[in-house]
């Protein structure tokens, strides 16, 4: 897929959202229990420091399906969250795996974390926190991403959609595609 054709996807499903769901301001804090949910860009918006804001708020569970990711920022966020009680899962690309990685660093700290095992690429960005929190988008978790490119992020604060993602994370963790 182009680069159009993906921007012109992710701006239909962004309005498709708004439909449904009342946006709030972008950093404005999530508080009642009605689905909401927040845009973010890069590099204007600081994705990166997004996420580990919303890692930092997590109670009980932080599980992760993300293509690239090689930003030490998030790295490290999610092991300070695993070294605090969360349970951290994470899920990475295979083919993304490489010096840079974060790969090495969060499983030398014990956070599972597993390499798909899809023969296809694994290319999805999303966290589920706590069964209710979900962030979304284009974004992966690299430098480029968060400094120089254009990327989105969206936060969704909805147990219902949290759930789904939630259930292809479990297929995915036990090895399941496309099901």
């Amino acid at each position: 897929m182009d680069r159009k054709a993906l921007l012109l996807c992710i701006t239909v499903i962004a309005l498709l959202l708004v439909q449904f769901y009342q946006v709030i301001p972008r950093g404005e804090d999530v508080g009642s229990n009605k689905a909401r949910v927040s845009a973010y860009f890069c590099p204007e918006d600081g994705c990166s420091q997004v996420v580990i804001r919303w890692i930092g708020r997590a109670n009980r569970s932080i599980d992760l399906a993300m293509y690239s990711f090689t930003l030490d920022s998030i790295g490290e966020a999610l092991v300070k969250a695993k070294d605090r009680g969360i349970r951290v899962r994470v899920i990475l690309e295979s083919e993304k795996i490489n010096r840079y990685s974060e790969y090495g660093r969060l499983k030398a700290a014990g956070v599972e974390v597993k390499l798909d095992r899809n023969r296809y690429l694994m290319h999805n960005k999303f966290m589920v926190i706590d069964g209710s929190v979900v962030l979304t988008g284009s974004f992966n978790y690299t430098w480029s991403a968060d400094k120089k490119n254009d990327e989105n992020l969206v936060v969704i604060v909805d147990g219902k959609i949290a759930s789904a993602y939630e259930s292809e994370f479990e297929e995915m963790w036990s090895g399941v595609f496309g099901r």
